[in-house]
């Protein structure tokens, strides 16, 4: 069967069609080789690329990274700092943690937030977490 042939009766696009050894007939919808892409065929890019180009944190920036989110740590919050020095929000986190009175205080409004849930809402989250332990 030639592949005009195929193409008629089938009704798709055939690029090409190949007896095999038992018999059979191989149909391809696609091309066997793909044509040559130049930049001049593509499109233009929507932005250009700029790498990330990150100054080194000296013992000076990471020590007053330390001492901002020491402290005032609910005005000088990770993304605060991270945005200040530049830097990603897992960097602040490792070099400045919060300190213990500020988890705390945060424990204690989520557990007030915990406490004004109905049952119902707080079901949804224990299953919520359930299933996120089984990943």
């Amino acid at each position: 069967m030639s592949s005009a042939a195929a193409r008629k009766s089938l009704g798709t696009n055939v690029h090409y069609t190949e007896k095999l050894d038992d018999g059979s007939i191989f149909v391809s919808r696609v091309p066997k080789t793909m044509p040559e892409i130049s930049l001049a065929d593509l499109p233009p890019p929507v932005r250009e690329y700029k790498p990330a180009t990150r100054k080194p944190l000296t013992d000076e920036l990471k020590h007053a990274m330390f001492k901002l989110r020491n402290e005032d740590p609910a005005h000088w919050t990770v993304s605060k700092l991270a945005k200040k020095f530049e830097v990603p929000a897992q960097v602040v986190l490792m070099l400045a943690p919060a300190p213990k009175s500020r988890r705390e205080a945060i424990q204690r409004q989520a557990d007030k937030e915990w406490e004004k849930m109905g049952y119902k809402k707080r079901l949804i989250r224990l299953n919520r977490l359930r299933r996120r332990l089984m990943w």
